[in-house]
């Protein structure tokens, strides 16, 4: 059996104990195993934790683009280079774009998993062709399903209820870069139509603090949890309140991590339709919220 097959038979005996209901996360070791032969470095970026947890599914050392982009020398090569995080409207993040238009990557293998709760639609194929704009030519992109986290149209704890198979659908996923699969998924419009995609980017993506949120003060203690969580340094304290301002992300971590639920979408503040159920957050079970900080904190 050569080098290959044996990755490949790794990947199917995670998809096998996936299958059984036991997380691939408890076989660190074979992704031990697996790193010791071969540099993988994986970058990602995460709200509330969905993508940091496959990050740390495929490297027991993912790497935060928040804090890489602190850095001077963005120069990195591998063996394999992986990207992960959430589909934003059918395209990347801000920030993640900002990673891949500075940095050079190097790497024979290069692949992208990238978390969405609703429709992928064609983020996979927008991905591939964004980065290769940027000399970032990928063999490999795929989405997994997970809770869905945007407030505005999604209550957490029904999506928290419902059963999305990431355990199997990761399996799957290790299995396939176990093998260095080549694959970009190729996705579908769905219930959506150009035109409607559009006005849902620009409304994404001309996002401002002060246009996304209100606060109740009478809820706030000042923990500065917002101000930990929040990629842009958006929020401080000023005359003994809190503010907030800037270029937003539009990725919700003030909002869902806020221990007393003191932000809210100001749509549903001022009582006009927004948040499903602005007393319902969500964090991935598997990441705490000290990871979040520690991805995120300017």
């Amino acid at each position: 059996m050569d080098r290959r097959d044996a990755l490949k038979l790794m990947g199917t005996s995670l998809a096998a104990i996936a299958m059984a209901g036991i997380a691939p996360r408890t076989h660190a070791a074979i992704l031990k195993d697996r790193a010791a032969e071969k540099k993988r470095l994986v970058f990602f970026f995460t709200a509330t934790g969905n993508s940091l947890f496959i990050a740390k599914n495929l490297s027991d050392n993912p790497l935060s683009i928040p804090q890489e982009l602190k850095k001077t020398d963005l120069v990195y090569e591998a063996d394999e280079i992986g990207f992960v995080f959430p589909d934003y409207a059918a395209s990347a993040p801000m920030i993640v774009r900002e990673f891949i238009q500075k940095a050079t990557f190097k790497a024979p293998y290069i692949f992208s998993v990238i978390t969405f709760g609703n429709a992928a639609v064609n983020v996979c194929e927008w991905w591939d062709k964004f980065a290769s704009e940027q000399g970032v030519k990928q063999q490999y992109i795929n989405s997994i399903l997970m809770v869905d986290n945007y407030l505005p149209v999604f209550d957490m704890n029904q999506q928290m209820s419902i059963d999305k198979h990431v355990d199997e659908n990761l399996a799957k996923i290790l299995e396939d870069l176990g093998a260095h699969k080549q694959y970009i998924q190729h996705g579908e419009m769905g219930f959506f139509n150009e035109e409607g995609l559009k006005r849902m980017q620009d409304q994404h993506f001309s996002m401002t603090a002060d246009r996304l949120m209100d606060l109740k003060e009478d809820r706030c203690v000042q923990c500065m949890t917002c101000a930990n969580v929040c990629p842009h340094r958006n929020f401080s304290l000023a005359d003994g309140k809190l503010k907030f301002a800037g270029k937003c992300e539009y990725c919700l971590a003030c909002i869902q991590n806020c221990p007393q639920k003191a932000l809210v979408l100001k749509s549903a503040w001022e009582g006009r339709p927004g948040e499903r159920n602005p007393e319902a957050r969500y964090r991935n079970p598997n990441i705490s919220l000290n990871e979040i900080i520690r991805s995120n904190r300017q």
